[in-house]
């Protein structure tokens, strides 16, 4: 539903009613509109939902994973190549 905006040099126009006002007002539905936002936010538990705790534990391993990789020092060659002494 879009709204549609009228501005005017004049301003504002009229004030709505206190009737035009009961018209819209819907109580019930902002209720509604409440308990559903606020109870939608945790349905279910991480630990039962298996998609989101199998994708969680992907994320986590590969996190390790990556930072032992990063943390691992860089092996330095050693003088002996091959069983060959090297020339320094």
């Amino acid at each position: 539903m879009k709204h549609q905006y009228r501005i005017s040099p004049e301003g504002r126009g009229p004030e709505p009613t206190d009737k035009e006002l009961l018209r819209y007002r819907d109580s019930g539905k902002l209720v509604y509109n409440y308990q559903r936002a606020s109870s939608a936010l945790h349905r279910k538990p991480l630990y039962r939902d298996p998609k989101a705790f199998v994708a969680l534990l992907l994320i986590v391993l590969l996190a390790w994973f990556i930072s032992e990789v990063v943390d691992k020092p860089a092996e330095e060659p050693t003088p002996q190549e091959n069983g060959r002494e090297l020339d320094r």
